[in-house]
């Protein structure tokens, strides 16, 4: 038993199946932690320059993104609302971090 599959209707990508076998259409991206100890070194920051107006407590909440997307449009850095080195950077604070990989 086969089965057609159309992926991507504009370029006619068409994969065929044979029976048991499986699609995993999951990408793998890498994701990048960053710790308590630099989130609120970043908190601090951005609520020193008016942009976060919540508890310093070290934790990655909506606040944080809303002051980090505000203060990256801001600066002309990549509008991500997540820490990255460019962002660290011009915060003034320096940003350990570690990548996984997932799925």
């Amino acid at each position: 038993m086969t089965c057609n599959l159309r992926l991507l209707k504009t370029t006619g990508l068409t994969i065929t199946l044979a029976a048991g076998m499986t699609l995993s259409t999951g990408i793998a991206q890498a994701r990048t932690h960053y710790s308590s100890g630099d989130i609120t070194a970043a908190q601090q920051q951005l609520q020193a320059s008016g942009y976060y107006k919540g508890t310093i407590d070290g934790r990655y909440n909506h606040k944080m993104v809303r002051a980090l997307t505000d203060y990256q449009v801001d600066n002309d850095l990549a509008e991500t609302g997540r820490l990255n080195h460019k962002t660290c950077n011009k915060l003034g604070i320096s940003c350990a971090t570690r990548s996984s990989i997932s799925k």
